[in-house]
């Protein structure tokens, strides 16, 4: 099936007959706006690269631009290094730090702070090369930094592949905002009732991974004691018993506290690296003198991961993950 024949199997369902014919206005119009509107949306696409490339030719004051003669590996569902060869570092360097102009601004002025070192590099690196792959950026908030061949790739540049990197904030996911809010407001409330002395405040956006566990443990606590008989005389049980059944709902029964813990971790941390760079998609840990590791996120993998919770925290609503250690 040649591409002319899949798109027109594509859409077929779209019209009355089941297929467009071009002898019937309504199809004819029909199917001529469909193409209008796949034409204008690789045109956009094609201006986004175009932006990079003039970004590039800007940075190193030429004409054209200049092609790497060596080849890189990329692909498969394995993490993997590879090193800038010699003949390709002085170039790498020069875009280290070259970033697009914000938006409506001329190419060479101040910079977008949503591209970060080395993005351009890798950019230049794998499409101005014997690589065969086909490098675009990504358009949408939530896209990864670049699309290698279609697979998502988010490029960070942290000064070593080891270590806690981040993956950015996650505050616009508000469901998982709520389900954190009552895990800690829970066991806040029981350390409270238990006259803890020692009541560590953790919110949030702010907690180690391992702070889940305790926090679960008192979850569980409340879980075993019948909140409905004591709602009727304490309305403050009635919410807690909410709250408990709404966790529940979302993460699952758990039996233990370190059940929950890992369900509510993998549950935000897949969110996000669910879109950006999305399942089968790499992270690329990228330095100025040319190593990069191209981490492959198996999900599967994360979560059958036993040490998981020691490898990950929340900063500011800003999650940072040992690649190295998940990966």
């Amino acid at each position: 099936m040649d591409s002319l024949d899949k798109f027109l199997f594509d859409i077929a369902y779209k019209f009355p007959k089941g297929y467009p014919d071009i002898k019937d206005d309504k199809d004819k119009d029909m199917l001529f706006k469909m193409v209008n509107e796949i034409v204008e949306e690789k045109s956009l696409l094609n201006e986004g690269d175009k932006l990079y490339d003039d970004v590039i030719l800007n940075a190193l004051g030429t004409d054209s631009i200049p092609r790497s003669k060596n080849k890189y590996k990329f692909g498969g569902s394995s993490t993997f290094d590879i090193q800038v060869k010699s003949d390709d570092l002085e170039i790498w360097k020069k875009l280290w730090g070259v970033k697009p102009p914000k938006k409506g601004k001329k190419v060479g002025s101040v910079g977008s702070l949503g591209v970060g070192n080395g993005e351009i590099s890798l950019y230049w690196l794998y499409n101005y090369s014997n690589s065969g792959i086909d490098v675009t950026m990504g358009r949408d908030g939530d896209d990864p930094d670049l699309f290698f061949n279609g697979k998502g790739v988010e490029v960070k540049a942290y000064g070593g592949h080891t270590g806690l990197l981040s993956l950015g904030r996650f505050g616009a996911d508000k469901d998982n905002l709520r389900l954190l809010g009552m895990i800690f407001g829970l066991n806040a409330l029981v350390k409270v009732l238990g006259k803890d002395e020692k009541i560590k405040t953790i919110n949030p956006t702010n907690f180690n991974g391992t702070d889940l566990t305790p926090a679960m443990d008192n979850i569980i606590k409340l879980k075993n004691i019948d909140l409905g008989e004591l709602s009727s005389t304490y309305p403050l049980f009635a919410t807690i018993k909410t709250n408990i059944d709404s966790l529940i709902s979302s993460l699952g029964d758990f039996n233990t506290s370190e059940e929950g813990a890992a369900s509510m971790s993998h549950r935000l941390v897949s969110a996000k690296l669910s879109r950006k760079p999305g399942t089968g998609g790499f992270l690329a840990s990228v330095l100025e003198d040319g190593g990069v590791r191209f981490f492959a996120i198996d999900l599967e993998k994360m979560k059958n991961n036993d040490d998981f919770l020691n490898n990950f925290r929340s900063s500011q609503s800003s999650l940072g993950l040992n690649f190295d250690k998940l990966f």
